[in-house]
């Protein structure tokens, strides 16, 4: 049977560590935390369950090794995106364009308490219409 993913070459250097190696499940995390990885992301990637690269990175008796094919998928979509990453890396920066500003978007300052009353001093309404003015949706008051 020929897979849809093309098996590493003997002589390729795999970016990860034999999956039946201790270091195996340390690398696979470093890796994809190093790329920004989710485990949900590498696992779309990848074409297996969030759950399967979970267990893969367990460090403890939960974990599972992969089958050969899987470990093939994960090292080949790991080499490439650490390839990608690696040219995204050396290439300039894109040009930033500056920010739009909508608006209608900001929010209004919040009203200020009337001159000369202290927070301690203002009314429960005055406190309400406050927090309203800052946001807020609810306001809930416990004595």
């Amino acid at each position: 049977m020929i897979s849809a993913y093309s098996r590493l070459p003997e002589n390729a250097m795999s970016v990860l560590p034999d999956f039946e190696s201790a270091e195996f499940a340390p690398a696979l995390k470093a890796i994809r935390k190093q790329l920004q990885l989710s485990r949900t992301a590498l696992a779309a990637q990848v074409g297996l369950s969030t759950a399967a690269i979970q267990r893969y990175e367990a460090q403890d008796g939960s974990n599972i090794k992969p089958s050969r094919e899987a470990y093939d998928r994960l090292s080949k979509v790991l080499a490439t995106l650490l390839a990608d990453s690696a040219s995204a890396a050396a290439s300039p920066p894109p040009a930033v364009t500056p920010p739009v500003t909508v608006a209608a978007a900001v929010p209004a300052p919040a009203a200020p308490l009337p001159a000369g009353i202290l927070l301690a001093d203002a009314t429960l309404e005055q406190l309400i219409a406050r927090a309203k003015a800052m946001g807020a949706k609810k306001v809930t008051v416990e004595f």
